[in-house]
């Protein structure tokens, strides 16, 4: 049996070497492509399957859904909303691959290159450019209804989600309303005028009239829908596991128990083990019957003025016991960094400088210091809330001596108190993907005014967001699916080939403009290393000369 050798990826050890003039080999491999992707969907992934239970209204199938459903997500995938882009995006998009030889081809006509498809009826007398109609994909995704697409994706598309590994054992999920923003014109459908605050947050009669003139001033009408969503919180991604889109003026509240009985009836129980969600969504009631019915644990922040929190107050000072004193990890200090050319050094130098100079001129900004916790458990604190709760408590005190109290409350019993702070705090990454979705997913560029194609936009946003998000914790690039959609595609389009740099069992993998600009900062002694090194490489890859070097230690 030969040897095996394992090489470590460690992109700033290979640097620190390269920049010494030492590399033991270099290649271009393509880590990740488009349509890698679809091939994924379409063969282990098994789209096939997931488009049969598609509400289609259709009653004759000419052209398959799973082309329709594909479409829609190469769309999405380049930020594309307006369906007229889709033969642009299959001309240059990885679903052309995907297809295959059998469906798309590349002819020369008139001196230019013409995608040419087959289709898949025999209904077109011209040739075709694309492997079904922009018409057939718009107005399918037209006559939809709204509420059978929704409720498609909380079932069907959940229960592919859970077949793809996309769930883990954890089950966190995080349920939160967000306000989807249109232009100010009466004719999208379901649509409602409010006012907002500076922050984007709605205000009834009496919270405008209880503000200041200048405040006042700062509000504005804005037309908007509204949209709850169901994400899974899982280590390495973030897919949505339901939704729903409603009426600006539609309450957020009574979603919570659909989207949870919906993605609970789809999976099977024990795949979702606590909901995360914010005061919006407190009812005792739902509460209740999640905790009793599914096994679903809750944990949710209280309003302050609560009069059952005013009670939690009391009994922690009445109890006799010690609050729990956490106290949050000092900063790391910045690692040394990579061996730089003098003249980056001093530019960097300067830079800090100037950075602790202005940090000496400003106010130092309040750090939390220590926190204090406290659990009272076995509380009930709604009339309505059939189980019993635990009430946490806590008091977050800062370096300039303010003191901030908040309290979170769980029908999980056995969490200890620091436990479900931690737990709760991460909420703030529903408010990642909120930002990913609107600002680099084009979630609101909507181009029609149709409920049905809004719906069907943000539903096959979301759709390809966690299939890809799915996709690359297959393929062990979770630390991906942080980026946004651009730099993202720029991963994996077509060209997102990598030089493959190796040196001493170290292997990195860098961009051509990195391995570009390595090489040009090198210096003098470096770079006559490298060059020595680089003309020994590809002496032996002259042809006639022998086979080309296997990779290092092969």
């Amino acid at each position: 049996m030969g040897s095996i050798n394992a090489f470590e990826e460690d992109k700033a050890g290979v640097l620190a070497d390269l920049r010494k003039g030492h590399f033991d080999h270099v290649e271009v491999a393509s880590r990740v492509t488009e349509a890698r992707f679809f091939r994924y969907l379409l063969d282990q992934g098994d789209l096939k399957q997931l488009a049969a239970s598609y509400p289609t209204p259709r009653e004759k199938e000419e052209v398959p859904l799973w082309l329709y459903l594909a479409s829609q997500l190469t769309l999405r995938l380049h930020g594309q909303q307006a369906y007229a882009s889709l033969p642009y995006v299959l001309h240059c998009g990885g679903l052309r691959d995907a297809l295959g030889p059998g469906q798309v081809r590349l002819s020369e006509a008139e001196g230019r290159r013409r995608l040419r498809c087959e289709g898949y009826n025999e209904k077109n007398v011209y040739e075709r450019t694309t492997p079904c109609d922009q018409d057939f994909v718009r107005k399918l995704a037209r006559d939809t209804e709204p509420s059978a697409l929704v409720a498609w994706y909380g079932e069907y598309v959940a229960r592919y989600l859970r077949d793809l590994g996309a769930f883990d054992e954890e089950g966190i999920f995080l349920v939160d309303g967000s306000y989807l923003f249109v232009p100010d014109n009466e004719r999208y459908e379901g649509s409602s005028m409010l006012r907002f605050d500076a922050h984007n947050h709605p205000l009834s009669k009496t919270e405008f009239e209880a503000l200041s003139a200048s405040e006042r001033d700062r509000t504005r009408w804005r037309r908007c829908y509204r949209s709850v969503f169901l994400l899974h919180l899982g280590r390495d991604s973030y897919p949505f596991g339901g939704l729903a889109v409603l009426s600006g003026k539609d309450s957020e509240l009574p979603q919570l128990g659909l989207l949870v009985d919906r993605f609970v009836g789809a999976v099977g129980e024990g795949v979702m083990k606590m909901v995360i969600v914010d005061r919006g969504f407190i009812d005792g009631a739902t509460i209740s019957r999640l905790k009793t019915e599914h096994g679903v644990d809750t944990l949710v922040p209280l309003k302050k003025g609560m009069l059952d929190l005013a009670d939690a107050k009391t009994l922690a000072e009445a109890d006799g016991r010690a609050w729990a004193v956490w106290h949050p990890p000092a900063p790391t200090a910045a690692s040394e960094p990579p061996e730089r050319p003098d003249s980056v050094r001093k530019r960097e130098r300067a830079r800090q400088e100037t950075l602790r100079q202005r940090k000496r001129e400003q106010a130092a900004p309040a750090v939390l210091e220590r926190v204090e916790l406290k659990a009272i458990r076995d509380m009930g604190l709604w009339e309505t809330l059939d189980v019993p709760i635990q009430v946490v408590l806590m008091r977050e005190h800062y370096s300039d001596g303010r003191v901030n109290e908040w309290s979170l409350a769980t029908t999980n019993q056995e969490l200890s108190p620091l436990e479900v702070r931690t737990r709760y705090l991460t909420r703030t990454s529903i408010e990642e993907r909120h930002r990913h979705l609107k600002c680099f997913w084009d979630l609101t560029a909507f181009r029609s005014r149709a409920f049905s194609l809004v719906t069907a936009q943000v539903t096959f946003v979301l759709l390809a967001y966690s299939l890809l998000q799915v996709f690359l914790a297959r393929l062990e690039r979770g630390d991906l699916n942080d980026m946004v959609r651009d730099r993202l595609l720029g991963e994996l389009g077509f060209e997102d080939d990598k030089v493959v740099l190796y040196s001493r069992n170290r292997v990195a993998y860098l961009t051509p403009l990195e391995h570009q600009r390595e090489l040009l900062t090198l210096s003098e002694g470096a770079r006559r290393r490298v060059l020595a090194r680089t003309e020994q490489l590809q002496e032996r890859m002259v042809p006639g000369s022998g086979p080309h070097p296997p990779r290092p230690g092969a």
